[in-house]
C-alpha cells in the first residue's frame, strides 16, 4: 500500500504530486482545501515513503496502486489533481477507471506522450541519477521555476530540492523510465465526460503550454488558465492556483 495522509471532512480531493517531490509538496495547498473538502495525499511508488516496486513504475501502474489506496479508504467519486508527473497518473487512471472519478485537474501537466527529444534526455537523467544524484537535483530544480521570479522563490527552490533528495535513486529512475514509455493520452483528456481542468505555466519549459493549446478544441468542456508561472504554479503563484482550484471545485459541487 502506498503512503498517504487524509485531513479534513467531505467530498474527495486527492492530490499527486509531480516526479521528485512527494505529498508534502502539497503543504499549503493541501491545508486550505482541507477545510472544506476530504484532502488525500498519496505518495506515489518510489517517492516520499512509498516504497520501489521495480525497475519501471509505469503510469498504469501508479495508477492502480492509487486505486488501491482509495479502495481501502472506501473513495467514492473524487477529483483527482496531479502534478506535472501526477497528471500522467491521473490520466493513466482516468483511462483504466473512468466510472470512479467524479473529475479531474492538470497541473504543469500533459496528456501528450514525451518526444523522442525527451526521451533520450530522460535516458541522461537516468544516467546522471546513477552517477551523481545531487547533481541532478541542483541542475534541474531550478529550471522548474520562472526565470525572471527566481531571485524572489529561493525558499521554494530550496524546499524543491529537499523533496527531490528525499527520493531513493531507485524511485526515480523508475519514475522516469516510467515516464519515457507514457502513451498519447489525447483522447482520454478530451473523451471523458466528467469535469476537467488544465492549470498552464505561461512559462513552463518542461510541458510547453502552446503544444498544449493546439490539442484543446475551442468548443471545449476544460476549463483552462494560465498562469504566471513556469512547471511549479503551486509553489510560484500559490494564491492564484488555489483560486482555480476553489473556483473549479465549487462549480463541480455546487
Amino acid at each position: 500500500m502506498l503512503n498517504y495522509e487524509e485531513k479534513g471532512e467531505g467530498r474527495a480531493v486527492v492530490l499527486l504530486h509531480g516526479y521528485l517531490e512527494n505529498l508534502r509538496m502539497w503543504k499549503s495547498i493541501g491545508n486550505e482545501l482541507s477545510k472544506i473538502y476530504k484532502v488525500v495525499k498519496i505518495d506515489l511508488p518510489g517517492h516520499g515513503k512509498s516504497k520501489t516496486y521495480g525497475k519501471i513504475h509505469t503510469m498504469e501502474f501508479m495508477a492502480e496502486k492509487v486505486n488501491a489506496v482509495l479502495d481501502e479508504l472506501k473513495i467514492e467519486d473524487p477529483i483527482l489533481i496531479g502534478h506535472s508527473m501526477g497528471g500522467y497518473v491521473t490520466l493513466a487512471f482516468t483511462e483504466l477507471f473512468p466510472k470512479k472519478l467524479k473529475g479531474f485537474i492538470l497541473l504543469n501537466s500533459t496528456s501528450l506522450p514525451d518526444s523522442e527529444e525527451k526521451k533520450e534526455q530522460r535516458l541522461k537523467a537516468v544516467e546522471t541519477a546513477q552517477r551523481n544524484f545531487d547533481a541532478l537535483v541542483k541542475m534541474s530544480i531550478p529550471n522548474l521555476f520562472a526565470e525572471k521570479k527566481r531571485e524572489f522563490l529561493k525558499e521554494e527552490m530550496e524546499f524543491a530540492k529537499e523533496l527531490a533528495r528525499e527520493t531513493p535513486i531507485e524511485g526515480v529512475t523508475a519514475a522516469l523510465l516510467g515516464m519515457r514509455e507514457r502513451p498519447d493520452r489525447t483522447n482520454v483528456l478530451l473523451s471523458f465526460k466528467g469535469a476537467k481542468g488544465l492549470v498552464m505555466g505561461k512559462y513552463d519549459q518542461a510541458v510547453n503550454p502552446e503544444e498544449l493549446k493546439k490539442i484543446i478544441p475551442e468548443e471545449s468542456n476544460i476549463l483552462v488558465t494560465e498562469l504566471e508561472a513556469a512547471h511549479m504554479a503551486h509553489l510560484e503563484v500559490p494564491e492564484h492556483t488555489l483560486n482555480f482550484l476553489f473556483d473549479f471545485l465549487s462549480d463541480v459541487w455546487e
